[in-house]
C-alpha cells in the first residue's frame, strides 16, 4: 500500500476567553505519528491558522480518520482544509 502526503490548513475558532492557544493546539497535533511538520501562520486581522503536513496510508477512510483525530484535539478546532495532496 502506498502513502500520500497531505498539507492541511486548520483554522481555530475564536475563544470567548481571549486569544486561542495556537501553539498548544499545534503541539498536540505535532505529537501524532503521521505528522511531519506543523507551523502556526498568520491568516488575517490577528487570527492565525495551523498548517499541518502529514503522511497517510492510502485506503478508504484514512484521510477522514486523520481529520477526525485532529478535530478531537481541542473544541476550538474549526475547519480542516486540504491544501495539497500528492503520492510518495
Amino acid at each position: 500500500m502506498g502513502h500520500v502526503v497531505v498539507k492541511y490548513k486548520v483554522t481555530i475558532k475564536q475563544s470567548d476567553e481571549g486569544r486561542p492557544d495556537y501553539d498548544g493546539i499545534a503541539g498536540r497535533i505535532d505529537g501524532f505519528d503521521e505528522v511531519q511538520a506543523v507551523e502556526v501562520k498568520p491568516l488575517a486581522f490577528g487570527m492565525m491558522f495551523i498548517e499541518v503536513q502529514a503522511v497517510l496510508g492510502e485506503g478508504d477512510g484514512i484521510v477522514d480518520a486523520f481529520e477526525d483525530k485532529v478535530r478531537e484535539v481541542d473544541p476550538l478546532v474549526g475547519r480542516i482544509e486540504a491544501l495539497e495532496m500528492g503520492r510518495l
